[in-house]
């Protein structure tokens, strides 16, 4: 999951991630620890960060 690379490249921190997801601070630091998470809290976090599920879950990216 590539959550904390687009939270750093929107320049969010986790708490104005939290506020724009309404997904919890310790929720969004979990994902970032584990790589994973349920799909309707993905669809927040996605929506939150105007990124595709694809996108934050690690399809569709272009190799660097």
């Amino acid at each position: 999951m590539n959550l904390k690379k687009i939270r750093l490249e929107k320049g969010l921190s986790v708490p104005a991630l939290s506020r724009l997801s309404d997904v919890p601070v310790r929720t969004i630091e979990d994902i970032e620890r584990r790589g994973d998470c349920k799909v309707s809290t993905a669809v927040k976090l996605a929506s939150a960060l105007a990124v595709s599920l694809d996108c934050l879950c690690g399809y569709g990216l272009p190799e660097k």
